[in-house]
């Protein structure tokens, strides 16, 4: 080696230096590509699995959603099938009568309109559920709680409510929203009051959170049905039975709408030997 590098002229080193220089810098740019193609499929490769993680995770969601939204789809139809068959039945049965009893004519009208206010009904609770879905924002306002409860226990449709102790102070919430879930746990509570009718609406505090409590004197809700009945379309076996009126989302709504508060609520027993259901949110201020 050293004696043919001896045989060269300077052109010819020079030559042949520039050429190893050359080689030398295609070797370091092929090592320096060959990094970074690698570093590039690790990426790539790192990336892709990232990337089908994420789908899979996405498709799962999807897939629960899209499963959630066809069961309440179903619910929904039955509940409205429902009060729509009731109706035709009573129709085709008057029409089939070709001089019709007036006295008849008055009870198919009768079931006619209870049915349509149970659609009615059906369909508001659904509206609800969808403005909640979509995450329509509160609009919060100073509440005075003694007053507010006191008039609700007041102006309760379905029957006398007594109104038990109240802490007086305020109460920072959505006064149309709070006012929906006291009148649904209260229309719970008159539907399924014992033989005495026993509906109490009371309200404990503890610093700025504020328990607000809905009692009744019926069967009560048994300690494995107590979560289930706040699912949308869901009712108690023990007393919570279809025919007591309720479109079974009721509970559903009262939750989604503490959940907006950032609250709570439950059930457990009722000191009127039925069941309470309490829901607690911040907020308060003596």
């Amino acid at each position: 080696m050293r004696r043919a590098w001896g045989r060269l002229d300077l052109r010819g080193k020079i030559a042949l230096s520039i050429i190893a220089i050359v080689l030398a810098a295609v070797g370091l740019v092929i090592l320096a590509v060959r990094r970074e193609v690698g570093e590039v499929v690790g990426a790539v490769l790192l990336g892709g699995a990232l990337g089908l993680a994420a789908a899979l995770v996405a498709s799962h969601l999807l897939d629960e959603a899209y499963s959630r939204q066809r069961q309440f789809v179903s619910d929904a139809s039955h509940e409205l099938r429902t009060p729509l068959t009731a109706i035709r039945g009573q129709l085709e049965v008057l029409s089939r009568q070709p001089d019709p009893d007036p006295a008849e004519v008055r009870r198919v009208a009768g079931v006619a309109l209870g049915e349509t206010a149970r659609i009615e009904r059906l369909v508001e609770d659904l509206l609800t559920l969808a403005r909640i879905d979509e995450e329509a924002p509160l609009r919060p306002a100073e509440i005075a709680l003694g007053p507010y409860l006191r008039q609700l226990g007041a102006g309760a449709s379905l029957g006398a409510v007594e109104v038990g102790p109240v802490p007086e102070g305020t109460l920072r919430a959505d006064p149309e929203r709070l006012t929906q879930v006291i009148r649904n746990l209260l229309a719970n509570a008159r539907r399924h009051a014992g033989a005495n009718g026993q509906v109490e609406l009371s309200a404990a505090a503890d610093g700025d959170r504020v328990t607000i409590r809905v009692d009744d004197d019926g069967p009560g809700v048994p300690p494995g049905e107590r979560e289930r009945v706040f699912d949308r379309f869901q009712r108690s076996e023990a007393a919570r039975d279809r025919g007591s009126g309720g479109s079974g989302l009721g509970l559903a709504i009262a939750r989604a709408i503490v959940e907006q508060h950032g609250g709570r609520i439950w059930i457990e027993d009722s000191p009127l030997g039925g069941a309470r259901v309490a829901f607690e949110v911040g907020g308060f201020d003596r």
